[in-house]
Order: structure tokens, then sequence, then C-alpha cells
């Protein structure tokens, strides 16, 4: 049963951080072609951080499912 919640762990925690670092690129684009600039940094650097965060996290999970039984 553990594995199987280890599994699905891997794959949210990969898929919030290349969401969130989508988002972190999203924040600060902008500012060609008649396209405002968006200077948002301190969200982009939140949504870095936590994408961040969950890649670690993802791979941690990966790492208790190779050594489940």
């Amino acid at each position: 049963m553990w594995k199987k919640i280890y599994e699905y762990m891997t794959i949210a925690m990969a898929t919030l951080g290349t969401i969130c670092m989508v988002a972190a690129a999203g924040a600060i684009d902008g500012g060609y072609n008649g396209i405002p600039m968006n200077d948002n940094w301190l969200l982009c650097g939140a949504m870095a951080l936590l994408g961040i965060a969950s890649y670690i996290l993802a791979l941690y999970s990966q790492q208790l499912y190779s050594e489940a039984k």
C-alpha cells in the first residue's frame, strides 16, 4: 500500500514542481510586441522556491519508493 502512495506522491510533486517553474517564468514574462512587462519578482522567487522544494520532495519520495517492500 505504501508503495502506491509513494508512487502517486512522486508524480504529484514532480507535476507541481513543473507547474511552479512555469508560473515563475510567467511572473516576469512580457515586454515584447506590445505585451506589458510583468515585474512580479517576489512571485517569481516564491514560485521558484516552491518548485525546487517540490522537486526535492519528488526525489525523496522516489527514494522511499525504491526502499519500500
